[in-house]
């Protein structure tokens, strides 16, 4: 199953990430708690049977892989940030709310990245049909 507005699937990753990454940067660790309404989402969005499961599940590796690559390389030159250039780690915020960031980011970029995809899985999904 999926869901039938994949669009506003992805509209729902990209807005409760970026409101998580604003309260988090306002409340702490706290602002978290946001990223709850992700729970919502089967509740209010319709599903449909999967025509092509090869084909979607190959779209969805994709998006993912693009997403968590892009997520690593992040982590990457904050660490090198923090472990190499001392005069910007007191600019930074503390270490425990860059982590707590990490899964926010990551609904972000998951959207972002399926929304940009997702114009190739509706041209293919159309010549399937």
């Amino acid at each position: 199953m999926k869901y039938r507005n994949l669009r506003l699937s992805f509209l729902i990753e990209i807005f409760v990430g970026f409101i998580t990454i604003i309260l988090i940067a306002l409340l702490g660790p706290k602002g978290i708690a946001v990223l709850s309404l992700i729970g919502l989402r089967p509740v209010f969005m319709q599903r449909e049977e999967i025509k092509d499961p090869g084909f979607y599940y190959q779209n969805i590796y994709k998006v993912l892989n693009n997403s968590l690559s892009i997520i690593s390389i992040m982590l990457i030159l904050i660490i090198i940030i923090f472990l190499f250039i001392p005069a910007y780690q007191s600019k930074l915020p503390p270490v425990e709310n860059l982590f707590v960031l990490f899964l926010p980011f990551f609904f972000l970029t998951h959207g972002v990245i399926g929304l940009i995809n997702l114009s190739d899985i509706e041209k293919k999904d159309n010549q399937r049909s």
